[in-house]
């Protein structure tokens, strides 16, 4: 990765406006981005608190042009990390993270921010529901903004909270019995928190990196059966992979979403399935990008835990 003293950083300060900033990745980026002494930071927040030191925070919401116009104004690149990422609804993907995107972008415009940086998901597709979908579109809005801006595709991200890695870690770590839709042959490649917002941070002192759409995945692809055995051989534990029909489980978080419980919405079961392209090669080259394997990762996450 690179380092503080790298003759690529810029030397000029600059004001970083992170929207999402109360997320466990928003708040670990404020935590990297605090040791540099050229950023001002300022974090957007909605509805939860930073209780991070060294940023200012302003409050916010994608959907109010004035709150917007107020986080924005002084702003040299906007970091847009605020997002929906679970909802039985399709439309409220589009509505916050096309609609509210659009409303960020329209308000930079005005303000005179110069750059974006889009945090979006590896899952950007239109194959991949209707989260995806929406992601893949808010890209294009970004790519057309008329700003300087570059995407960045983190893949499964873990070691933030609830997210899909971590809950199959505790999974596996409690019973004996871990589901699997369909075949258990979907790849994925997840990568620590800590390698993601790492790589974010490089990225917003590089200043002259711009115009590109970077992967930051893992430092390789497993099958997700595979995976479940990689976890419970870390935990030294033995379990059985139950395989369940992905018409079964489709049907079933239909069902549950439809009554208000959203332990697994419709939306996520194609956004794991998809295909997805895990090449971090741009990656390497401009930041010598070297995510740590998943035994280290969870390592680190569970040394933390202790």
């Amino acid at each position: 990765m690179i380092s503080m003293t790298s003759p690529l950083l810029s030397k000029t300060t600059s004001t970083i406006l992170i929207t999402g900033a109360s997320s466990e990745m928003g708040s670990a980026l404020i935590r990297q981005l605090s040791k540099f002494s050229s950023l001002k930071i300022r974090a957007m927040v909605h509805r939860s608190l930073v209780n991070v030191p060294g940023c200012e925070i302003r409050p916010g919401n994608l959907k109010n042009l004035d709150l917007l116009a107020r986080a924005v104004f002084g702003v040299d690149t906007v970091v847009h990390m605020a997002a929906l990422t679970k909802s039985s609804r399709g439309s409220d993907y589009f509505d916050t993270n096309v609609n509210g995107t659009k409303n960020l972008i329209d308000t930079c415009v005005k303000q005179g921010v110069k750059k974006i940086i889009y945090i979006s998901s590896l899952a950007a597709s239109i194959s991949g529901g209707a989260y995806a979908s929406s992601k893949l579109e808010a890209e294009q809005c970004v790519k057309n903004s008329g700003l300087k801006w570059l995407i960045l595709r983190p893949s499964e991200v873990y070691g933030q909270g609830h997210d899909t890695i971590n809950q199959l870690f505790q999974w596996v770590q409690s019973y004996a019995c871990v589901p699997v839709i369909g075949a258990g042959k979907s790849r994925l490649s997840p990568v620590h928190i800590d390698d993601v917002v790492s790589a974010i941070a490089g990225l917003i002192l590089i200043e002259k990196v711009e115009y590109k759409t970077i992967i930051l995945a893992g430092p390789e692809e497993i099958i997700y059966d595979d995976l479940v055995d990689r976890i419970a051989a870390y935990f030294n534990v033995k379990r059985f992979k139950l395989h369940l029909p992905t018409g079964l489980v489709k049907l079933a978080a239909k069902v549950m979403s439809g009554i208000g419980i959203n332990i697994l919405v419709p939306d996520q079961i194609p956004r794991l399935l998809s295909e997805k392209n895990y090449d971090i090669d741009v990656a390497r080259e401009i930041l010598n990008y070297s995510p740590c394997c998943l035994e280290d990762g969870m390592k680190k996450i569970f040394i933390r835990s202790k």
